[in-house]
């Protein structure tokens, strides 16, 4: 049987009260991704913390963050995606 594998890349703005609940469930899995990207879209609650705190203690959990848009669209998820593939990409 061929070996599965797959990255996730997730963006969170503001996610504090739920962001905890994801990452137990993705941490739960039997099958872990090779690498989950996690981009903090300008959080300015906890969001950054909760997730750093995940990522210290599993290794295949990557923190970015990007500066806060002025604007909350989904352009910005966008282009919070745009910098996770390319930190994947080298």
């Amino acid at each position: 049987m061929k070996s599965i594998s797959y990255v996730l890349m997730t963006p969170a703005r503001n996610e504090e009260q739920h962001i905890a609940d994801l990452l137990q469930a993705v941490v739960a899995q039997t099958l872990l991704p090779q690498k989950w990207i996690i981009i903090s879209d300008g959080s300015t609650d906890r969001t950054d913390d909760i997730i750093q705190d995940y990522a210290r203690q599993h290794s295949f959990i990557q923190y970015l963050r990007t500066e806060p848009d002025s604007s909350r669209n989904f352009a910005s998820k966008v282009y919070a995606l745009q910098k996770a593939w390319v930190c994947w990409n080298h």
